[in-house]
């Protein structure tokens, strides 16, 4: 194990910094010249040699570290780790400055950092200036909250910089629907062929008979065979269904913490699409399973968000990380995924533009309004949007555009409260 240096003096070449060097740092920045002159006349560049422990997880003292060069390795107590390099956005806050400390923090190639007394520096910044409040925020008071900022820049910018960059891994479509794609794509038409194809995956087969048999689409007599549930519904239809359970994979993680919120996102995300499903079906203009598939699609930039929240230690994911990273990001993703699936432009313009409540975009409906209705609709008594406003169903365009009628006591749509049968009689189909 490398040498402890946490607080020492490693050798003969410690400088204190210039006041240029001193605002590289987001929460130095609003600081004045007086302010940074003083500290840094108090502030120490150290060195450290590659594997050398900065910081010990669980340390409880009482310096803030500023990464100047090289490569750190955070390793959290769960055993994840993860790099911060000196040229990257996150190193511009504190490393680590939650106390205890929730990683340990090694050199990974010889680094140059600054080491600040926090009391000292919460002084400066509080009897100097009123700029204190600016700085509060990276918890030099060792808030617990506080430290959320840091770690929902580094969590956005850092998932920001692979999409630049285009190494930003999506989620890929599931092989049945592709396949079943490229044969609609060929002019493949023939019940039995479209059968062979799906009934590589057993557990669609199924879910596709049984909604071939629901409220939504049987008659009096049941079929049992993939191909007889095919010629019912259509090759459209179909494709659509396959589409809608494959997807239900990708709404997985392998962290504990991370599934809680993929599930409910599956909740939500199936809630919207049977709303979609019944509003579509009141109006001849739409096709109902198509706006379903839109329901169901608009929040997919939040799989990849998620997944890629895996990388970070379970400590630094606290829900308004998460919640930022889904706010900035959620929309450039989902249509940055869905245009690589190849699906039409409306479905990526429901990525794109659901959440834009007041969007007006012409008298001519089309499925982004749908999608916002249905959202707005499904909000309804929740929290989940946490801190948003949202405006009454009524007060969006959309309400106007989609020709939706009155409301109800309770400001739902009195059309979605007949349907409400067969709202739940789709989202059991989607989560059958």
């Amino acid at each position: 194990m490398g040498e402890v240096i946490q607080g020492q003096d490693m050798d003969h070449s410690n400088t204190h910094p210039t006041i240029d060097e001193l605002q590289r740092f987001t929460p130095l920045q609003p600081f004045s010249s007086q302010q940074l002159n003083l500290l840094a006349g108090a502030t120490t560049i150290r060195q450290a040699r590659p594997g050398d422990v900065i910081i010990e997880l669980g340390s409880d003292d009482n310096n803030t570290y500023f990464l100047i060069e090289g490569t750190l390795l955070l390793t959290a107590a769960d055993q994840r780790t993860r790099q911060i390099e000196a040229d990257d956005d996150s190193a511009r806050s504190p490393i680590a400055l939650l106390r205890p400390r929730k990683y340990r923090v090694e050199a990974r190639t010889a680094v140059r950092f600054l080491v600040i007394d926090s009391d000292f520096l919460e002084d400066i910044a509080k009897n100097h200036s009123a700029s204190y409040n600016q700085f509060e925020g990276y918890e030099v008071s060792g808030d617990q909250g506080a430290e959320t900022s840091s770690f929902e820049d580094q969590l956005s910018t850092r998932l920001l910089k692979d999409l630049n960059n285009d190494s930003l891994e999506l989620p890929s479509l599931p092989d049945v629907a592709i396949r079943i794609g490229r044969a609609l794509e060929d002019g493949v038409s023939d019940a039995s062929r479209i059968a062979e194809l799906i009934q590589t995956d057993p557990v669609i087969t199924a879910k596709l008979i049984k909604a071939s048999n629901s409220a939504l689409y049987g008659r009096s007599n049941p079929v049992d065979s993939c191909s007889a549930a095919v010629v019912r519904l259509g090759a459209d239809v179909t494709h659509k269904l396959v589409l809608s359970y494959a997807l239900r994979e990708l709404f997985n993680s392998d962290s504990a913490l991370l599934r809680e919120r993929m599930e409910a996102l599956w909740k939500h995300s199936t809630h919207v699409a049977a709303i979609c499903y019944a509003l579509a079906r009141q109006d001849s203009r739409f096709k109902p399973e198509h706006a379903m598939l839109a329901g169901l699609l608009h929040d997919i930039g939040v799989v990849a968000i998620l997944n890629y929240a895996r990388k970070f230690p379970a400590e630094s994911l606290q829900p308004a990380v998460i919640d930022q990273a889904i706010g900035t990001l959620r929309a450039q993703i989902g249509s940055m995924i869905l245009q690589n699936w190849g699906f039409t432009p409306d479905f990526v313009i429901c990525a794109l533009e659901a959440e834009e409540w007041m969007r007006n975009k012409g008298d001519a409906p089309d499925y982004c309004d749908l999608v916002i209705i249905a959202q707005l609709h499904s909000y309804i008594g929740s929290n989940m949007l946490r801190g948003q406003h949202l405006p009454a169903i009524d007060e969006v365009p959309a309400h106007t555009r989609l020709e939706l009628g009155e409301l109800t006591p309770r400001m739902s749509l009195k059309i979605l409260e007949q349907a409400k049968d067969q709202i739940a009689h789709a989202q059991s189909m989607l989560n059958a």
